[in-house]
């Protein structure tokens, strides 16, 4: 007869396969359905195309990533959104793998909280599977934190060489991932501090100091204080509130569960650590078949350096999760940029290895609550996440392929902010000149140092307006491309805001975005005075695109009784 353990273990393998399958389809729905690249990924294509390592560089990430893209690329799968998508699809579905993988080494049981907490957070697809270094990043963590997991539960030689490997390969993908590397070599050499074990924590130290010299040719990237127009500084709400809306997924409360499952693996550390060293441990002591000897998980640490295996595991996981809550926030806080949910995938796939991992829910009773909370949680989850994936990155791929039709040669494109120029570059095969605001010389990356000097230039888009003159002058027509929302057409004699002054500005500092606001809205009057037709198009799209969703406005004709603008 089957036993109630039994009986919940084997129902969670059956929720695991569902959940991961129910994930799968996500992944497969988003590679399909999700469209063009958006200003970020095109910055990553355009950066892999280089063949110096010099020029691929010039991103805010470490090498792995541009060189795994290019030679993604350089064996033809390069040649079509889809092609090029492939890549995140199958780093998606790495991480979920992954999963599985790590908790079986560690457990031999399915990664049910991490499964339901991680796989179907719609920013771990919607992000990880983007072609940019989260995804990736986050994989890595798995694989770091579960190879940690498992040199803690038996140490060796062999294991610290992996561990050090999946060190190197972390923070060579993420430089925040170092965070991770510190968290993790912190973590496992307070297990060797418990078990006096020197030769361990000679190795793991060995470990950190790998990963941190392989950082030595980043140096000066690392210590310069970087272009001011991107290190403009965080907030504290938005540090809070990227938080917040990473862990509050699938309800804002959930932020409070991860806070909970943390604290429960603390004290399971803290009341480990105080046991007396000759108590055997729970997984001894312990037989769900029924007898008085070892548990079959406790025979795989019987001749192993771990005589305590779920303290240890506790310990570890307990010590790791610590230095990341602190290290995360004071390293972005230091990095001074602007704060994304994405950057947090990575401690959120590390975290959920290690609820699996050292969560003390291994009798009937704790099999049962993390049922009901994975069956709770998934049915809160899928109905967000099939929502979600059903929007786009961006639009401006439509926008731009219907201008390559639409705008003739004497025509004239103003694409605002000057970042979406990227993506509105890698997809406009029209001759038609155009320009964003401010007109910089290239649109393949992200170029904050050109728009930093455009920035102190009080006269920054005179070029334009004497190219929208000429354009409307000539009877042709303006095109202006914009951020959804964000212009309206104004009145005629519309007074346009007054130019801003060189930065830094008292409030804002260096930040780009007041200046590009008070640089359209010059345009818009503009061109408002100026022209005999000024009218916003329908939308060409849709759906819903949550990076870059656009707005396309026409002028045309010349205004003969307006007075010059000012």
């Amino acid at each position: 007869m089957v036993n109630t353990e039994t009986f919940f273990r084997r129902a969670q393998w059956v929720i695991a396969i569902l959940i991961t399958g129910v994930s799968i389809l996500f992944h497969l729905y988003y590679w399909l359905h999700v469209g063009g690249l958006w200003r970020d990924e095109v910055n990553l294509v355009n950066l892999s195309g280089h063949h110096t390592l010099a020029e691929m560089e010039r991103d805010s990430f470490p090498l792995l990533m541009p060189v795994t893209l290019h030679a993604w690329m350089a064996v033809g799968l390069g040649n079509s959104d889809l092609a090029l998508r492939l890549l995140g699809l199958l780093i998606g579905l790495g991480i979920l793998a992954a999963l599985w993988v790590s908790s079986w080494k560690i457990r031999r049981e399915p990664p049910m909280i991490g499964l339901v907490l991680l796989s179907l957070n719609n920013a771990v697809i919607f992000f990880g599977d983007s072609l940019r270094a989260y995804g990736l990043g986050s994989l890595l963590a798995v694989i770091l934190t579960a190879s940690a997991f498992v040199y803690v539960q038996r140490p060796s030689m062999a294991r610290a060489a992996w561990l050090a490997l999946f060190a190197i390969l972390s923070v060579q993908i993420l430089y925040h991932n170092a965070v991770l590397v510190a968290a993790v070599c912190f973590g496992a050499w307070a297990v060797c501090w418990r078990r006096k074990d020197g030769r361990a924590a000679l190795q793991v130290l060995a470990v950190a100091v790998l990963s941190a010299a392989s950082l030595l040719p980043y140096a000066h990237t690392l210590t310069s204080p970087g272009d001011p127009t991107l290190h403009s500084g965080v907030e504290l709400p938005r540090l809070f509130a990227t938080y917040t809306d990473t862990l509050g997924y699938p309800r804002s409360g959930y932020i409070y569960i991860w806070a909970a499952l943390y604290a429960v693996i603390v004290t399971c550390a803290c009341t480990g650590f105080w046991k007396k060293s000759g108590e055997p441990p729970a997984a001894e002591r312990i037989d769900p078949r029924g007898g008085d000897g070892p548990s079959p998980r406790a025979e795989r640490f019987v001749g192993t350096s771990c005589p305590h295996p779920d303290k240890d595991l506790s310990l570890f996981a307990a010590k790791m999760l610590t230095v990341a809550v602190v290290g995360f926030p004071v390293f972005f806080w230091r990095s001074r940029m602007p704060m994304q949910s994405w950057y947090l995938l990575p401690f959120l796939a590390s975290t959920a290895v290690c609820f699996d991992a050292a969560l003390p829910f291994r009798r009937a009773i704790g099999r049962a609550f993390v049922l009901v909370f994975v069956l709770v949680t998934a049915s809160l989850s899928i109905p967000e996440t099939n929502a979600i994936l059903k929007s786009h990155f961006s639009d401006v791929d439509i926008y731009a392929r219907q201008l390559t039709v639409a705008a003739s040669p004497d025509d004239y494109i103003i694409v605002e902010p000057w970042h979406f120029g990227i993506t509105f570059g890698h997809y406009f095969k029209g001759r038609t000149p155009w320009d964003t605001l401010p007109p910089i010389s290239d649109h393949a990356t992200h170029r904050f140092d050109l728009v930093a000097l455009e920035m102190q230039n009080t006269n920054a888009i005179a070029p334009v307006l004497e190219k929208i003159g000429q354009t409307l002058q000539s009877s042709h027509r303006v095109w202006v491309l914009s951020m959804e929302g964000r212009l309206s057409v104004p009145g005629r004699g519309m007074r346009p805001p007054a130019t801003l002054p060189v930065p830094p500005l008292p409030d804002t500092g260096w930040a780009d975005w007041p200046y590009d606001r008070v640089w359209a809205a010059q345009v818009m009057c503009f061109i408002a005075d100026h022209s005999g037709q000024f009218q916003e198009l329908k939308s060409l799209s849709n759906e819903r695109s949550i990076a870059e969703e656009m707005s396309l406005f026409m002028a045309q004709g010349w205004n003969t009784n307006s007075a010059e603008h000012k």
